[in-house]
């Protein structure tokens, strides 16, 4: 009886399947572990050794012969680019959200510091200023002051995280934000504030025509109005100046992606669009990018594997020749299927005849994730994979679907109101910025976006007229991206997920494809 290893070093991880029968179809073990030293490396090539060694030890088997395809890594280089900002001439928006809020009215004044309330005239609107060395006592008692002695305070900014506070103690009701860059206000010629509390969102600083009518524009400024205007849509309150000089607006170039036509970009503005988020509630302002590189590089070739293993070893020199014979043992699909391996790095997308590959793939929607929330990519990894939990209190959490459960160890005091995502360590507070509905719709639009769209192009290039598809490799393992893919072929296409010889799942499709064809030829 002869024991086959099949041997798939991927970019990330590494298979390996133990199979025996003439044909080498009865699958006695598998096993993966993450891939050291990268594809094509000898370290990777003794990692894939010992996995072997200890699968073999595990089952009391003698492993005969191992069919391996050596590949060169095609790596997927991801990168971020910035974006430049639609210019908004002598228009700045100072903010466009705060820790608290206090009032409910909008006001456009000269901004002054607190300290020199007393100076001001009283011909002209006031913005009070507050920097951080002013307290709520001390700000409030030098407004009322200035009120009482005629100064007209329209609005006050502190930059100290206590709105209501100095709100509670004034005896004019104006509105007060807080958290507020107030030097950028002070270096203004004017500023226009606004806060809305539970009367929906802003009404005067999303108006363009009353922007130019207070901040007294020119015809030529008008579309400056209109992009400020633009950006304030679903904000509860902001703060607009007018600067006596338009700033300079440094454009960045558009990026020219290395990996030709393959290379993939995704705008962040695009996914948001899609999802219908908030403005504000997520990055827009950039856009990530995967190119091809890395297939140069001569793989550790099947020698290397032999001498690890101490037996002959078959080549195999078609990977995506394999990955379809492994794919295609799923029970229920059919011999023109067009399978579509997901992995970190890449899309591949394989039928009969030919193979296309793509970058973009788990890695690029890490990018997407961490740029668009301002997280790390590490918390963006976990983040992205499934739905996530709100720290309702610190025990009770609510999920994506509305269902309630108290949780058996409570989270920390600070991640009250945080998005939750599971982690090893446990549940990973990733964000508090966005509410559970908009995380699973922005979650969602950049799945469809960055994989979805990516299969998309994989099909038509090799099968325009594909009626089914089946998944394989990681990425097949998420639940998401596999409707991502249906809902972006519509439903002429089928879409499946690979179940290898009905019983290894998505992930040993190039594994168990090596051993059936090495042994098919042997």
């Amino acid at each position: 009886m002869t024991v086959w290893a099949g041997i798939d070093i991927g970019n990330a991880t590494t298979e390996v399947v133990l199979c025996t029968g003439v044909d080498g179809s009865q699958v006695q073990a598998s096993g993966r572990t993450p891939t050291r030293g990268g594809k094509g490396s000898l370290r990777a090539v003794q990692g894939a050794a010992q996995l072997v060694r200890r699968l073999a030890d595990a089952q009391g088997l003698v492993v005969d012969r191992a069919a391996f395809a050596p590949t060169p890594p095609v790596s997927s280089a991801v990168e971020r680019v910035r974006l430049a900002v639609r210019p908004t001439g002598r228009l700045t928006v100072v903010t466009r959200s705060a820790a608290t809020t206090a009032g409910d009215d909008a006001g456009v004044g000269v901004p002054v510091p607190v300290e020199r309330l007393g100076e001001a005239t009283s011909e002209y609107p006031i913005v009070a200023c507050a920097t951080r060395q002013w307290d709520y006592g001390a700000v409030a008692r030098r407004v009322n002051e200035a009120v009482e002695a005629g100064r007209n305070v329209v609005a006050v900014l502190t930059a100290n995280d206590e709105a209501v506070l100095v709100s509670n103690r004034l005896r004019v009701g104006v509105p007060v934000v807080d958290d507020v860059d107030v030097r950028h206000a002070l270096s203004a010629d004017l500023v226009a504030v606004e806060v809305r509390q539970g009367a929906g969102p802003l009404q005067r600083l999303t108006d363009p025509f009353w922007l130019a009518d207070v901040f007294g524009l020119r015809d030529d400024e008008r579309a400056d109005a209109s992009a400020v205007a633009d950006s304030l849509f679903d904000s509860v309150c902001a703060v607009v100046a007018l600067d006596g000089a338009t700033r300079t607006t440094i454009a960045c170039p558009q990026p020219e992606p290395t990996g030709g036509d393959e290379a993939l970009l995704v705008y962040l503005a695009d996914i948001a669009a899609q999802a219908n988020s908030r403005r504000g509630s997520v990055a827009v302002d950039s856009l990530v990018m995967a190119t091809l590189g890395g297939g140069d590089q001569a793989p550790a070739d099947v020698a290397a594997l032999g001498a690890a293993l101490g037996v002959p070893v078959t080549r195999i020199d078609a990977e995506a020749a394999a990955a379809r014979a492994g794919a295609l043992t799923t029970p229920g699909v059919t011999a023109d299927v067009v399978v579509v391996d997901i992995g970190g790095g890449t899309v591949d997308v394989v039928t009969d005849d030919a193979r296309v590959v793509l970058p973009g793939a788990g890695q690029l929607l890490t990018s997407a994730t961490a740029t668009a929330l301002e997280i790390s990519r590490s918390a963006a990894e976990y983040a992205k994979r499934a739905e996530a939990l709100t720290a309702v209190t610190v025990q009770l959490v609510e999920d994506e679907h509305g269902r309630r459960r108290f949780l058996d160890k409570p989270v920390d005091g600070k991640c009250t109101g945080w998005l939750l995502t599971s982690a090893p360590s446990g549940l990973l507070p990733f964000t508090s910025r966005i509410s559970g509905a908009e995380w699973r719709s922005w979650r969602l639009a950049a799945k469809r976006m960055v994989i979805g769209g990516n299969v998309m192009r994989g099909i038509d290039k090799v099968a325009p007229d594909a009626g089914g598809v089946l998944l394989v490799g990681g990425g097949a393992g998420d639940d998401e991206l596999v409707r991502a893919v249906s809902e972006q072929l519509g439903h002429r296409v089928a879409v499946g997920r690979g179940n290898v010889r009905g019983q290894l799942g998505h992930r040993f499709a190039v594994a168990y494809g090596l051993v059936a064809l090495a042994a098919a030829a042997h």
